[in-house]
């Protein structure tokens, strides 16, 4: 089987395989670990970090730190996750995303504000972000 799926009863998780093999170099690939990608997933549902049921992103928080939880294509560090449930069937996976690379990883203004609202960056890296422009957070 090339996934595992966690069911929730409200949605079901596909921890899927092919994000964390390196030999697929057209894939971002995780770094962290299983548990950690689906507590990233559950902070997203919990925050509601969703945009139109279909997408979603979230971060990799411990003790109060945004950390790296992939590798984008280019093989550079990330920080964001995104989420899809592009069937639109409570199925949902997730990938890590360099939102510089494409319009479609940015999230949504929303999700930015609340990060900002929520203490987890700064005005600065709220800005550079919605405008697609890098920075660390």
């Amino acid at each position: 089987m090339s996934h595992q799926i966690i069911d929730t009863g409200n949605y079901k998780y596909i921890l899927a395989n092919h994000h964390r093999s390196r030999q697929n170099h057209n894939k971002s690939r995780w770094t962290i670990n299983q548990n950690e990608e689906f507590s990233c997933f559950e902070r997203m549902m919990n925050n509601s970090w969703v945009n139109n049921n279909v997408k979603g992103w979230s971060l990799h928080r411990v003790n109060g730190q945004n950390l790296v939880l992939g590798v984008s294509t280019r093989d550079e560090e990330v920080k964001i996750a995104k989420f899809v449930d592009s069937a639109n069937i409570t199925e949902w996976h997730g990938y890590p995303v360099d939102y510089r690379l494409s319009i479609h990883d940015k999230p949504d203004i929303k999700i930015i504000r609340d990060w900002f609202d929520k203490g987890y960056i700064t005005k600065s890296q709220m800005r550079k972000i919605s405008q697609g422009q890098g920075c660390d957070i």
